[in-house]
């Protein structure tokens, strides 16, 4: 085989592999919910937000974002994204505080928003602290 047909086949593989990991993040976003969110809550931009990097939740049918979300809050809303490469399907989000409720469960809050109540998000209780503090008073979640 010459070097030509090598570098061929290097490049087709690493082409395949970009795609088929492109429509397995895209197929997550249909799965988890989060497409359904973004038709309803578009990305504005964050004005003096504070974030999170690094964090971690879950989406419904177990669809897990672990360690791939950075999560920023400002006064108006929360404001949700992916890192670069879980982007396809996973447009940045931003949910208005008054759209969010939020329920202490177990190991986790449960947040769930009122333009569609059938996509929840699990978040850690202390990242939910966190949000509450970054709303500045306008979102509390419920804590047993």
């Amino acid at each position: 085989m010459n070097s030509l047909q090598t570098i061929s086949i290097i490049l087709g593989s690493l082409l395949a592999f970009a795609v088929f990991w492109a429509l397995i993040v895209w197929f997550l976003s249909r799965l988890g919910g989060w497409s359904k969110l973004a038709d309803v809550y578009p990305s504005r931009m964050p004005f003096d937000e504070m974030c999170w990097s690094w964090q971690s939740g879950r989406l419904r049918w177990g669809v897990g974002y672990n360690g791939i979300l950075k999560v920023c809050a400002d006064r108006q809303a929360l404001h949700l994204s992916v890192l670069f490469l879980f982007r396809p399907g996973h447009p940045p989000l931003s949910i208005p505080w008054e759209d969010v409720t939020g329920n202490q469960r177990t190991f986790w809050v449960e947040l769930r928003f009122r333009r569609d109540d059938s996509v929840p998000l699990r978040i850690s209780p202390l990242l939910a602290g966190r949000l509450e503090e970054a709303s500045a008073g306008l979102w509390h979640y419920g804590r047993r």
